[in-house]
């Protein structure tokens, strides 16, 4: 996949572990709304609109589209996210993730890791925004 590539292609993984649901995006190196669109209707559909705690495994992103994050910040996502929890540890995901949160911080919090299990921990301990992970 290039790193323009705006095509979804195959969809990503996605699973839920108790409350949590998880989106693997290994393997994609650009995310586009397009993409955040089938993210967001496959974790409605595995976990309806009730507010989750939401995992994005992006070890391998290299660019984001702008309305990427405005679609964070759009009332239903809003109303169906409880806290996300970004896992990869490369300098351009610790830089997007940083100018998301300086721009365009949503009213859920967002935190970086550098490993799926600190994730996992940081959200079932409810640190995000009390009792996120229950």
């Amino acid at each position: 996949m290039s790193i323009r590539d705006t095509g979804v292609g195959n969809a990503p993984v996605c699973r839920i572990e108790g409350n949590i649901v998880i989106h693997d995006l290994s393997g994609f190196s650009h995310l586009s709304l397009e993409l955040m669109h089938t993210l967001y209707k496959q974790r409605i559909k595995l976990a309806g609109q009730n507010p989750r705690s939401v995992i994005i495994i992006a070890d391998d992103v290299l660019t984001v589209d702008f309305e990427v994050q405005l679609h964070a910040s759009n009332p239903k996502v809003q109303a169906s996210t409880s806290a996300i929890a970004v896992v990869g540890d490369s300098f351009m995901l610790k830089h997007l993730t940083s100018m998301f949160l300086s721009y365009h911080a949503p009213a859920y919090p967002v935190e970086l890791f550098s490993s799926l299990e600190s994730a996992k921990s940081w959200l079932k301990e409810g640190r995000s925004t009390g009792n996120v992970g229950e």
